[in-house]
């Protein structure tokens, strides 16, 4: 499959994740670990798109633009409409592909400039720019598990048992993590923690990545920007109708 056939997949896996809260409580938790391969299948596309495209220049400036319409219109939704910071919308995963694409850049730049000033300094840049947003530093959507996600495709991009196994080992501190310090380990408290910490589940991408065939598909503007577009409108329409919906709610009980 090419990777906007591929991307409309994930496209539906992110509408139904975020639409998790308005379906029945016992849907929560199974889509929500269904779905965690989605943000990392748009990080590997964001490092295919890397390799691929013509202008680097012009595809961070795209990722970095549409980061802040999104942020404008994030702002607008949570100043106009939402009064309560619990509904809040926040998510801005342009940001996340934003800055690991600005590490990759730089680390590309470092193996490629021969003077050994530049190197070092692009070279730091990079594990700076990683650790801050790896540890949260700079509020980027899933950076946690994205950024380190997106280097190891980087690294190993031609040779994906590499990858694969790269992708296994990372796996292991998301698994280990949420079990630390547990007042006691059960089967149904180690269950319940890695129900709601399921970021170890980023795993489930590697079938779609073996799917993917290494084509981009139709250039068509429409398919081109229909990412995009259709991430930041539904969460934009999601969250004021559910905000809406839950305040005329409440208005009938007070």
């Amino acid at each position: 499959m090419n990777g906007n056939q591929l991307k409309l997949i994930m496209m539906g896996l992110m509408l139904l994740d975020h639409l998790a809260p308005l379906l029945p409580p016992q849907f929560g938790t199974p889509i929500h670990m269904l779905t965690r391969c989605v943000a990392v299948f748009f990080a590997f596309m964001a490092v295919e798109g890397f390799h691929y495209t013509s202008s680097r220049k012009k595809y961070l400036l795209r990722l970095y633009g549409w980061a802040t319409i999104m942020f404008i219109g994030n702002t607008l939704i949570n100043t106009l409409i939402i009064t309560d910071p619990l509904y809040y919308a926040f998510r801005n995963i342009f940001i996340t592909l934003a800055v690991g694409v600005t590490i990759l850049t730089l680390i590309d730049f470092s193996k490629r400039i021969k003077e050994p000033f530049f190197k070092i300094t692009s070279t730091l840049l990079a594990i700076i720019l990683t650790l801050v947003t790896t540890l949260g530093l700079i509020p980027a959507e899933g950076g946690l598990v994205v950024i380190p996600f997106m280097l190891l495709s980087y690294f190993f991009r031609d040779n994906a048992k590499k990858r694969n196994i790269s992708y296994l080992i990372l796996a292991i501190p998301l698994i280990i993590m949420p079990l630390l310090g547990l007042p006691e380990y059960s089967f149904e408290m180690i269950k319940v923690q890695l129900e709601v910490n399921s970021e170890f589940l980023f795993l489930t991408v590697i079938p779609f990545i073996h799917l993917y065939n290494g084509q981009k598909g139709s250039n068509n503007p429409f398919v081109k920007y229909l990412f995009y577009v259709f991430y930041p409108l539904h969460i934009w329409v999601i969250t004021s109708v559910s905000y809406t919906h839950l305040d005329v709610y409440k208005r009938q009980f007070i």
